[in-house]
């Protein structure tokens, strides 16, 4: 496992690219917002106007609408395109909003993660006399440790050599019997 520091450099790596990818998907997907406050004026009108398409697309267009489409009248025509658009522009808008809240929701989770990291770290309320005493106790609690350590490996030492000594005793008894 990493360490404290590891871990809060992580998240906030990935808090970066959380932030990074909520802007580039409301930079793709949000409604376009009017320029100023008359909705008729030519700025706002240039804002929300449909991308010019080439003749081409408009026939390929037109060739996927359905023959009984073909055979309406342009009243008729014209009301069908509105429902059709209004549902996807309905379910879109819901669609992104309920994405919206979702990405956010991310956020501040990591957000929140971060303040646990970050309240997590020593010395925060901490003296730096504190600290070394801490250190210090630290230095002597692993010294024991190391001291204990090396007592256990002499004392596993000494049982291999005892155990090495009965199987040969065992081999040597063994070749006796039988010779």
């Amino acid at each position: 496992m990493s360490d404290r520091l590891t871990q809060l450099q992580i998240c906030l790596d990935q808090l970066v690219e959380q932030f990074n990818a909520t802007v580039h998907y409301v930079n793709i997907h949000a409604k376009p917002a009017l320029l100023d406050e008359d909705p008729t004026s030519v700025s706002n009108r240039a804002a929300t106007a449909p991308a010019p398409q080439s003749q081409q697309q408009q026939q390929q267009q037109q060739q996927q609408r359905s023959p009984q489409s073909a055979q309406q009248s342009p009243k008729e025509d014209a009301n069908q395109e509105s429902k059709e658009l209004s549902k996807p522009a309905e379910a879109a808008e819901e669609d992104f909003d309920s994405t919206l809240d979702e990405l956010a929701t991310d956020i501040v989770l990591k957000s929140r993660q971060i303040n646990m990291l970050i309240d997590s770290l020593p010395g925060i309320g901490v003296t730096p006399e504190a600290q070394m005493k801490l250190i210090s106790d630290l230095s002597q609690e692993l010294k024991q440790v190391e001291h204990e350590r090396q007592a256990k490996i002499e004392e596993k030492d000494t049982l291999l050599r005892k155990v090495d000594d009965l199987i040969k005793d065992l081999a040597t008894g063994i070749s006796q019997v039988r010779s």
